[in-house]
């Protein structure tokens, strides 16, 4: 096990180290002993740049002397995670996570973790996803010192991810750590040892023991990820992608990778072959939220319809596109050139586009007219036929702009009055 003492810590430990100081304080007078943990730890011995510091931190105290110890310290304290061994607290400022030693495994046919709880760490890093991430800094020693008993800093260094316990092991433990490892691929650059890539292909079907939700959250994130191609390939190449998003298999990798890295932007790109009808049932498959469905949805049923438009467009065409898209034009225009369009054309449309915005404002396209209003021009109660004339007053406003009041009441006059029977 690697004992690494203060002076030999990385970079950026020494403020974080004494940001610790005040729990340090309080978990040493209670006799207990508190360790930082996660990807903190990581990400500081492997040089990753640390853009938003989260503060983890494992204890051989239970959950009550927790709250003990936290009590004077804390602005706040949460207990929603006190029965898996975590409380949450507001410390200067910051909110910071603190949970007792755990190990936890899957029944294998559960979808839930069962929690049990440790009084040593190691069993706890034991227990850990991959060795990189099996690390942590004892605070209450007197001196801080790493704990690494899986060299987890050699493989940050070689660039090898591994497990701390045999792949099927630690797999079967959570499942969900198969999709981690793409994840961790992908962000990282970390290379899959030939066990790990063996055991997530023999053991892809233990994924269906996970909730949609954990599913949905893992690959959002991986989707995050700037470049996240070998993650994605990883997930192929194991079966794991049949399992979660089978629409990965032979999909347009190349466009998903290109675009921007908005997890739900690129569901778009990646569903945006298979039609809105589709898009919808994956996505409520993996339980996203009825906001995500309906934005990623109305992508794919856009772009599907613009199909293989030419380089020429009417300023008819240019208006029911900003219609049809509302709030997320430029996401449509950005999705047809990764997956609908040759670059001239959406360069073409581009232009056009802003062309039309210097004439017309795209972001208000109603009639000239309201439903009350027609309703007192043409004498008519509410019904159908009320929507037909706004229908029709909506197409004028695509395919003439905007016209003014008195031209909109002669235009609908005399559609009423040559309307059949």
């Amino acid at each position: 096990m690697t004992d690494r003492p203060a002076d030999e810590l990385p970079a950026g430990a020494e403020a974080i180290l004494a940001e610790c100081a005040p729990l340090v304080d309080a978990f040493a007078a209670a006799g207990r002993r508190l360790y930082l943990v996660g990807g903190l730890v990581r990400d500081l011995y492997g040089g990753t740049a640390l853009e938003e510091v989260d503060l983890d931190f494992t204890t051989d105290a239970p959950p009550a002397e927790v709250k003990a110890a936290m009590g004077p310290i804390a602005e706040a304290l949460w207990t929603q995670g006190e029965r898996f061994g975590t409380i949450a607290a507001k410390v200067g400022g910051r909110l910071i996570e603190i949970t007792t030693h755990r190990a936890e495994a899957y029944d294998p046919e559960s979808r839930k973790p069962a929690v049990v709880f440790a009084d040593d760490v190691l069993v706890d890093l034991s227990r850990r996803d991959f060795t990189i991430n099996a690390l942590a800094i004892e605070l209450t020693a007197g001196t801080p010192r790493l704990i690494d008993p899986f060299d987890g800093v050699g493989d940050l260094r070689s660039q090898v991810l591994r497990t701390p316990l045999q792949p099927s092991e630690s797999f079967s433990d959570d499942p969900l750590r198969m999709m981690r490892a793409a994840r961790f691929v992908a962000r990282l650059g970390v290379v899959p040892a030939p066990d790990v890539v063996a055991a997530m292909t023999a053991m892809n079907a233990r994924l269906d023991v996970v909730s949609h939700e954990r599913v949905r959250d893992e690959l959002d994130k991986l989707l995050g990820v700037a470049d996240p191609r070998s993650g994605l390939e990883l997930l192929v190449t194991t079966g794991l992608a049949d399992r979660c998003l089978p629409e990965l298999v032979d999909g347009p990798l190349d466009a998903v990778v290109a675009a921007r890295p908005d997890a739900h932007f690129r569901l778009a790109v990646l569903l945006a072959g298979h039609g809105e009808s589709a898009a919808r049932h994956r996505l409520r498959s993996l339980r996203h939220s009825g906001q995500v469905v309906d934005r990623v949805a109305r992508l794919v049923s856009v772009a599907s319809s613009v199909g293989g438009h030419g380089p020429v467009w009417t300023d008819g065409e240019l208006r029911r596109l900003a219609h049809r898209a509302g709030a997320h034009l430029a996401d449509v225009v950005e999705l047809l050139g990764l997956v609908g369009l040759p670059n001239t054309a959406v360069a073409a449309l581009r232009s056009a586009l802003a062309d039309l915005a210097t004439r017309d404002d795209l972001d208000d396209l109603r009639p000239a007219l309201d439903g009350q209003q027609v309703m007192e021009i043409l004498g008519l109660s509410p019904g159908r036929d009320v929507g037909a004339a706004l229908e029709f007053l909506q197409q004028v406003r695509f395919d003439d702009g905007v016209v003014d009041r008195d031209t909109a009441v002669r235009l609908v006059s005399d559609w009423w009055a040559a309307r059949p029977g």
